[in-house]
């Protein structure tokens, strides 16, 4: 985790969270995102530096140009349309999608994974953008020795007890 300043609550900018930005190349495409005042999945081949691994009629596929330390494979689904909840979401382009993570889970001889969705806003899911968005991560099997540990993915807050 980047040691970068925390942001304010004043600093959550359009469709973008400051407080959820892992690495200081992640802030800085951010900043030029506020600049130019777009959604950066709404253009994604402009401000994602990975190349688009697959497409379809309703997602793009690529690896995360930001992924959580420790995975070997770290792949985001960006929905094509610029929705941020569930129930916006065409029921073609759900089929598709698992039709996507099925080709990924094939392509890249997968034995097990995590996937997730983040959708509505960010101050609750813990992501960086405010579009709908799945992640597929791959984390090293457990070995016998010490030297292993969990992967950690913010997936929202939990309250504090007093």
């Amino acid at each position: 985790m980047t040691k970068e300043k925390k942001y304010t609550k004043k600093e959550k900018i359009g469709y973008l969270d400051f407080n959820h930005a892992r690495t200081p190349e992640q802030i800085e495409v951010m900043r030029r995102i506020v600049e130019d005042g777009v959604c950066p999945f709404c253009h994604f081949d402009t401000y994602h530096s990975k190349p688009i691994i697959k497409e379809t009629a309703w997602w793009y596929l690529s690896e995360n140009m930001s992924p959580y330390e420790g995975t070997k494979i770290h792949l985001i689904f960006v929905y094509k349309k610029h929705v941020t909840l569930t129930s916006e979401i065409e029921p073609e382009a759900t089929k598709d999608l698992f039709e996507l993570i099925s080709w990924a889970e094939k392509k890249y001889r997968m034995v097990g994974g995590s996937f997730f969705v983040r959708f509505g806003k960010s101050e609750i899911t813990g992501g960086s953008v405010d579009h709908f968005h799945a992640q597929l991560i791959v984390g090293n099997a457990k070995g016998t020795d010490k030297k292993y540990d969990k992967l950690k993915v913010k997936l929202g807050y939990k309250k504090l007890s007093a």
